[in-house]
């Protein structure tokens, strides 16, 4: 089979915006080149090995690349993808947004892609490896094994390690989890592992919900694990111990009322997505609505934020 490679050339802030472009239009693999992670990875020695060639990657973009069959779908994919990377200039007016398109053989990408995924270390416990991959983990360590080509994201993405790190510092054993827009339902499983009694996940793609549920049956979590499609916690019934979303700073904003009425008294909600420039937003609109702040975290140009559940909500919140 004859496969197309589609390849954007971003910055490092619109590439999680782009990555999710390919999945939208249904890459069967994408591979991200970003020089200032690769950095990072090496700084913390997060990696064994590396397989790419640092010097052929410019220090001020980010190269996508997704797969898609060379079949009659083609055209109609690219042109929902240009339109997709056209509506990102508004968001990042900024960033560079170049497109390519080349021919590629199945038995080139379908091997070569993996040397780009890793087995990464991205909490104090938790380890995120391919589903391919040997591991032999240290004592006390936690695996979480994915398979990027039915996710919409490996784990190892800023804000991703945040909530992770703060999961591990604030979740109990035994607790109740609702994870919103779960995404690849990483964190949903990080909660398992963790100790959680039950995790439901939720988000309003069903792509989404089905490579949750994908990854949740690679790590054996199903029997306390639920995903289904719908906009925040909208008739879910019942509340949390622990609220997680990853999400974005206005759906944040939007979602903190909600979230607050779907805590149980104590309750802890983490939130990251957060850019640098709208985390004061963000603070502002949790305590005004009853959270205490217990911790601000960041990592390059994101922010994730740990808060908890008061008695009772500010009077603000009731203010029409």
């Amino acid at each position: 089979m004859e496969w197309k490679e589609i390849s954007l050339t971003t910055s490092h802030e619109a590439s999680e915006a782009g990555a999710n472009i390919f999945f939208e239009i249904g890459a069967q693999g994408v591979v991200i080149e970003d020089p200032y992670v690769l950095d990072r990875y090496m700084q913390e020695d997060a990696w064994d090995c590396f397989d790419i060639s640092l010097c052929s990657i410019s220090e001020d973009v980010v190269i996508i690349k997704g797969y898609l069959p060379a079949d009659s779908s083609f055209p109609g994919r690219l042109s929902s993808f240009n339109e997709k990377v056209n509506s990102l200039q508004e968001f990042f007016p900024d960033s560079p947004l170049e497109v390519a398109v080349c021919e590629v053989a199945d038995e080139n990408w379908a091997s070569s892609w993996k040397q780009y995924y890793k087995t990464t270390k991205i909490g104090r416990r938790v380890v995120v490896k391919p589903e391919w991959e040997e591991y032999s983990p240290s004592q006390g360590e936690i695996i979480i094994e994915m398979n990027p080509g039915s996710a919409f994201g490996t784990g190892t993405h800023a804000t991703t390690i945040m909530c992770v790190r703060l999961l591990e510092k604030y979740l109990g054993t035994g607790q109740i989890v609702f994870d919103v827009g779960c995404g690849s339902g990483i964190l949903s499983i990080a909660a398992a592992k963790l100790g959680a009694s039950f995790i439901l996940a939720r988000d309003i793609d069903t792509a989404a919900v089905s490579a949750a549920w994908h990854n949740a049956g690679i790590n054996g979590i199903t029997g306390c694990f639920e995903a289904e499609a719908g906009n925040f916690l909208d008739g879910v019934p019942g509340k949390a111990h622990l609220i997680v979303a990853n999400i974005v700073s206005g759906a944040i904003i939007e979602f903190s009322p909600q979230a607050f009425e779907k805590l149980l008294p104590e309750g802890i909600l983490i939130v990251s997505g957060i850019i640098s420039e709208r985390a004061k937003e963000v603070q502002e609109k949790m305590e005004s609505t009853g959270f205490s702040l217990l911790e601000t975290v960041t990592r390059g140009e994101w922010v994730a934020i740990a808060a908890k559940k008061l008695s009772a909500p500010n009077k603000a919140v009731f203010k029409g």
